[in-house]
């Protein structure tokens, strides 16, 4: 297959799942090339600069189109994508985001066929959908949520406190298939986190933005030091309030046992979380959130606020708990069982979390579910314009 992906941004520190992903494909034959918008905001756009090496994946030679969303017109762009399209031959676009990268590509579908599908993360469905989402998700050959949390918003099965407009949308029968990101399965811990009952550090990864709720992880460490005097809290990520989330911890006078590492390179991330005992994540909105699939996989014990992916990842009291978004002291008390479950438990809960997250995540369960959508999706095109007498859609105002 001849694969386009249409991104936000190329290369992003937090789409590392995509580019396993593309490596991926192309270890089975693929061709993958790339369109980017330079539409993601701008903290994702210049915190984390430097931070991602596409040789790793092996994808420095992809061909990359660059367009800039913010001085383009909507048909400036899906004409420069499709003659970009036409000349790499591609069978499928791949749109990730359901917002500027989907409205081209769905532009593009309406001008030439091209069989599309829309990956859809967390913002483009919670919190501000695109104004076009009803004409994306009707011609989209294969709707995409990253988690069920994400498809029973997108759908109305699950409600927000505040609900955008567009949302619930209505998608074609057939079409919806939640597609998580994963991990290679290689990357799964053959044994669980080392615990210890000397010294303990709950530790949580992400950007220090408000939706994370950093602030109450700090808040429900604070109210265990008196009782486990060797606690302490690594938060491995940085961001805009990385120095509000130090005042607080000097507010609260655990300054000294929490530690904002900034921003880090994918394996010196990984090689900190090899160092927790607990895992936290206490986002209030979530699409997926592959740090806790990221963490997990080295086995460890898990709290986790019910968005994203996280209630796929615990089952209560066998390898963690869940809590509200915002419930500190459900937070702090679910901290405060695994502290005093002791070493040998949290092991055995950590060693849970392999088998849990690890089957489910992984990418050998995935991967092929992609593929074979992307195979079916351009089968059922060209079937269509057989019976159709090749005829192209014109594009919709």
């Amino acid at each position: 297959m001849k694969l386009l992906y249409c991104v936000d941004q190329w290369p992003s520190l937090f789409e590392h799942y995509l580019y396993r992903e593309m490596h991926w494909m192309r270890g089975r034959g693929h061709s993958v090339s790339v369109i980017a918008l330079n539409c993601a905001p701008n903290g994702f756009k210049n915190e984390t600069k430097g931070y991602t090496d596409l040789a790793k994946y092996h994808l420095e030679d992809v061909p990359v189109l660059y367009l800039d969303s913010t001085q383009m017109t909507m048909d400036a762009m899906a004409a420069e994508a499709l003659s970009f399209a036409r000349l790499q031959e591609a069978q499928f676009i791949d749109a990730h985001l359901a917002r500027e990268p989907a409205d081209v590509t769905c532009q593009v579908h309406l001008m030439s066929g091209i069989p599309y599908a829309v990956r859809m993360r967390g913002g483009d469905v919670h919190t501000r959908p695109s104004p076009r989402l009803a004409q994306i998700l009707h011609y989209a050959s294969a709707v995409c949520p990253m988690s069920q949390f994400l498809a029973d918003v997108l759908v109305g099965n699950r409600r927000l406190k505040q609900v955008p407009a567009g949302i619930p949308a209505k998608v074609r029968p057939g079409t919806l298939h939640v597609v998580p990101g994963c991990l290679p399965a290689n990357y799964l811990a053959a044994a669980p986190t080392v615990q210890s009952d000397e010294s303990q550090i709950i530790g949580a990864i992400g950007r220090a933005v408000p939706v994370k709720r950093f602030h109450d992880i700090i808040e429900a460490v604070a109210g265990l030091v008196v009782d486990f005097p060797f606690v302490k809290l690594k938060i491995i990520g940085g961001g805009l309030l990385e120095h509000e989330l130090q005042m607080l911890a000097s507010r609260m006078d655990i300054a000294d046992r929490v530690e904002i590492t900034g921003f880090k390179a994918w394996d010196e991330v990984m090689n900190l979380v090899r160092q927790l005992h607990i895992f936290v994540h206490a986002s209030e909105l979530e699409g997926f959130g592959l740090a806790t699939i990221e963490a997990a996989f080295q086995g460890i014990p898990l709290v986790l606020s019910r968005t994203g992916v996280n209630e796929e990842c615990v089952m209560e009291g066998i390898n963690g708990y869940l809590f509200s978004p915002g419930d500190v002291t459900t937070l702090r008390e679910s901290l405060r069982s695994l502290l005093l479950a002791g070493a040998r438990k949290r092991e055995q809960m950590g060693n849970a979390t392999l088998g849990i997250v690890g089957q489910r995540f992984n990418d050998e369960t995935i991967m092929p579910r992609v593929e074979a959508m992307f195979r079916n999706a351009i089968e059922n095109q060209a079937q269509s314009a057989f019976t159709a007498g090749g005829m192209v859609l014109e594009p919709q105002s």
